[in-house]
């Protein structure tokens, strides 16, 4: 009787494991399945790690390439200033307080400018507008005037807008290039009035504040020095290099004064 009880009690055991093993298998295989569809579906709308789209434009370029593209462009519409087309041109002529178009009015060229009547305003616009010259002259000989340039060098071109105001009598004589040592309100070229290099500048003490630009590109200064009042942060000596074709603009102060090192 006990060996049978104990072939019954371990048959039990046995039924008991097997209908326990075969109870979970089903939910096994459940669970299995969804964890399945749920890796495939992660799969199918993950993006690779790294692989960022490039965005691009309706013409087919992408971003950088626009830019680049850009950047180029923008180098290439830089102009030079070069008004080396109007050396040893002009005509003389005498123009008094108005409106003139640089064609029509006086033709074009390089042109010494002398104020034989009255005081008042040059200025100088060119086709776009932009102010190319400025300056206060005089004609006359009282102390009013006395600290006023009363001449100045300058170039006009095709379409260039000259305004005079206070002035009746301008005169307009073609300029021609020499080297100098001096300069008088204008504009001058490296490499045609004087040659490129180091230079000491200097000029006489002045209750007025006047300015040296250099110019290389069209729209912009590469330098700037306040001349003449030191009470207004103006200096009557410095040192500063001048390269080839770079376009020396004097305003206000009548004389500066060059010493090449």
């Amino acid at each position: 009787m006990k060996n049978k009880k104990k072939f019954t009690g371990l048959a039990a055991t046995i039924l008991t494991g097997t209908l326990l093993v075969g109870c979970s298998n089903p939910f096994d295989r459940m669970a299995d399945g969804i964890n399945s569809m749920l890796a495939e579906e992660s799969t199918a709308t993950d993006e690779p790690v790294g692989t960022a789209e490039v965005p691009v434009s309706d013409t087919g370029e992408t971003a950088k390439e626009s830019t680049q593209e850009a950047a180029e462009a923008e180098t290439a519409e830089v102009e030079t200033l070069d008004y080396s087309h109007l050396l040893g041109q002009g005509e003389a002529t005498t123009l008094g307080e108005g409106t003139f178009m640089v064609g029509e009015d006086i033709p074009v060229g390089r042109y010494h400018v002398t104020a034989t009547e009255g005081f008042g305003n040059i200025f100088v616009y060119d086709t776009e507008e932009r102010l190319t010259f400025n300056e206060v002259m005089s004609g006359e000989t009282d102390s009013i005037g006395q600290s006023e340039p009363g001449e100045a060098v300058i170039f006009l071109d095709d379409g260039h807008k000259v305004e005079i105001s206070g002035m009746e009598g301008v005169d307009f004589t073609p300029y021609e290039t020499a080297e100098v040592t001096e300069l008088v309100p204008g504009q001058w070229v490296v490499g045609e009035d004087f040659s490129p290099g180091v230079y000491d500048i200097s000029l006489e003490e002045s209750e007025s504040l006047g300015y040296l630009k250099v110019n290389a590109i069209k729209e912009y200064e590469k330098s700037r020095f306040a001349l003449g009042n030191p009470a207004y942060g103006g200096a009557t000596t410095f040192t500063t290099s001048f390269e080839e074709g770079e376009v020396v603009t004097v305003e206000v102060i009548p004389k500066v004064t060059l010493a090449k090192r």
